[in-house]
């Protein structure tokens, strides 16, 4: 028979295991092409996984990384790593990829439940958009909020069970190393983590607590030092609001000048700007105000309900479908209130992550609606979201069927929209077509002395590793990569020569010119992205996307003599 204690909870596991089958219907249905299309960041994953299971190094050569080495950056390790196994079985496909961040996404919703108690919390997590749109495509983001819910987790329960606490370290640890993000947020919560259960950790056992703080530290340290002071922090260096000191300064001075002219300063070469103008306009200040904003914008009805992030990307609607549910203000707002007036330690965590977790991204440009950077944010909302629709339940059952009534109505709409136009509208922001097009080159390649890929904006070179195989070793031994010219005289056609296959490098040509010049000796066949052709073009082969808007050109060159 089964223990009384599992039989009393058995109704609650069925309804997770339930909620769980949903989760995943949701997120499998057809995952491999919806997004449609692989980006460039997604193979990039895949690509890096695949290197370290063949060879043991990342494909710049480096055994077994702690930053992963990608042409654009420093990569995190977690989600790469998690992926190996996994690449491993299934080889090199947008399934496998992004099954990685299904598995981490289902790990979450089990994670909230156990954080919660509460069968509605991974619900609403497993109904969420925001959650789903990160569940379906190969980021790192899945991971931090994954790990970071492991280390809440197995600290509540370590404050009874304090062996517990070494496993919380654990995951607090390998969050900070799951996206950039963590980095900061995962500190400064563990601030607010110890402030609140101070008096509870004085009364564990040191061993323990200095079991944990060392396994934390052999994680996270190499990862913060790394980050702080070497190469893995170029990113960040690049999106933060300090980065464009140039943009900056000529702002500030222009304000300067816009507020002297206000009070009727005569405008002349050379204007200097008086005290008051510089008090208020600086580079500290103008740093302030942008983070304040962001950080403001991230709590805004139109992020959370209306638009959500513009990002193709990162929402399935830049203009109609905000990052929550419409409805779900509701059960926030309630939940707010039920936290403002709780005294209970729980909740007192609760305001800390809601408070805590905007910081990061409202540190980079554009970081107040950056949804993936703001992932963290999200089982937070989540929560709070439970604990107003437990308070409306407990006041009205009338108005709570209500609610549910119009939350299965926003998730039909939601759904039915991300599932139909959203097919459509991720096609291009997820560079549809680009292994179709390097198929058709190896498809093609043994009827030309060359076939060129001129992706303009994009650079082909990863799509052709990642859907060839490319034996990682021997991509390895190429480096440093050298740049060829399929014919004298023919500068901007510059790239890298895969038998007679050529990847062009990002950037903008003529083709117009270039069939001008008659330069390109031999048969020669070309394919464009749609946005490289700028002029019409006789012999063009046209190739749609799904919603029939051009999106490649083939057209041949022959100069056989």
């Amino acid at each position: 028979m089964f223990a009384p204690n599992l039989t009393a909870r058995f109704p609650k596991l069925l309804l997770l295991l339930a909620i769980l089958l949903l989760g995943a219907l949701v997120r499998f249905w057809d995952v491999s092409i919806l997004p449609n299309g692989l980006h460039w960041d997604e193979q990039d994953t895949g690509y890096q996984a695949y290197s370290l299971f063949k060879t043991g190094n990342d494909y710049f050569g480096n055994i077994l990384p702690l930053f992963p080495h990608s042409f654009a950056d420093y990569r995190t390790p977690v989600y790469i790593y998690s992926a190996v196994p996994i690449i491993a079985k299934l080889g090199l496909s947008a399934f496998s990829v992004r099954l990685v961040s299904i598995i981490w996404s289902l790990l979450g919703l089990i994670l909230i439940y156990l954080l919660t108690k509460d069968w509605l919390a991974p619900l609403v997590l497993a109904l969420s958009h925001w959650h789903l749109q990160y569940s379906r495509k190969a980021v790192e983001t899945i991971s931090l909020s994954t790990c970071f819910l492991l280390g809440l987790v197995c600290f509540n329960r370590g404050l009874r069970q304090p062996r517990w606490l070494v496993i919380s370290a654990l995951g607090f640890a390998l969050a900070i190393a799951a996206y950039s993000p963590g980095k900061l947020f995962v500190p400064l919560f563990l601030l607010a983590l110890v402030f609140i259960y101070r008096k509870s950790l004085l009364k564990i056992s040191k061993s323990y607590l200095l079991a944990s703080v060392i396994s934390f530290s052999l994680i996270a340290a190499p990862v913060l030092i790394g980050s702080l002071f070497g190469p893995a922090g170029n990113r960040f260096r690049d999106v933060s609001v300090l980065a464009d000191p140039i943009r900056r300064s000529f702002q500030i001075n222009l304000q300067r000048q816009e507020a002297a002219l206000s009070v009727g300063i005569p405008k002349k070469v050379g204007l200097s700007p008086r005290l008051f103008d510089k008090l208020l306009h600086n580079k500290p200040m103008d740093i302030l105000v942008t983070v304040f904003s962001n950080y403001l914008q991230t709590f805004s009805p139109e992020f959370l309900f209306i638009k959500g992030d513009p990002e193709p990307r990162h929402s399935p609607s830049p203009n109609t479908i905000g990052q929550l549910h419409l409805i779900e203000i509701v059960p926030l707002l309630l939940g707010l209130y039920v936290l403002v007036t709780s005294r209970r330690q729980e909740h007192h965590l609760l305001g800390a992550w809601l408070l805590l977790a905007p910081i990061p991204s409202a540190l980079t440009r554009e970081g107040g609606v950056h949804a993936a950077r703001l992932l963290i944010l999200l089982p937070a909302l989540v929560w709070l979201i439970t604990l107003g629709i437990r308070f409306l339940i407990r006041k009205s059952l009338l108005l709570s069927g209500i609610y549910f009534l119009l939350f299965l109505g926003s998730t039909f709409y939601v759904y039915g929209y991300y599932f139909t136009h959203y097919r459509w509208e991720s096609a291009q922001p997820y560079q549809w077509g680009f292994s179709d097009m390097i198929r058709l080159a190896l498809v093609s390649s043994p009827d030309y002395d060359r076939v060129i890929l001129d992706f303009n904006h994009d650079a082909p070179l990863m799509t052709y590793l990642f859907t060839t195989n490319f034996d990682p070793a021997a991509f390895q031994r190429l480096h440093p990569l050298q740049t060829v010219f399929p014919a004298p005289g023919l500068a901007g056609l510059e790239g890298y020569q895969f038998g007679n296959i050529f990847l062009l490098p990002s950037g903008s040509r003529s083709w117009i010119d270039i069939i001008a010049s008659h330069l390109l000796p031999g048969r020669n066949l070309i394919i464009t992205t749609a946005d490289a052709i700028t002029t019409p073009l006789s012999s063009l082969n046209r190739i749609d996307y799904p919603n029939s808007l051009p999106a490649f050109y083939t057209f041949g060159i022959n100069n056989v003599k």
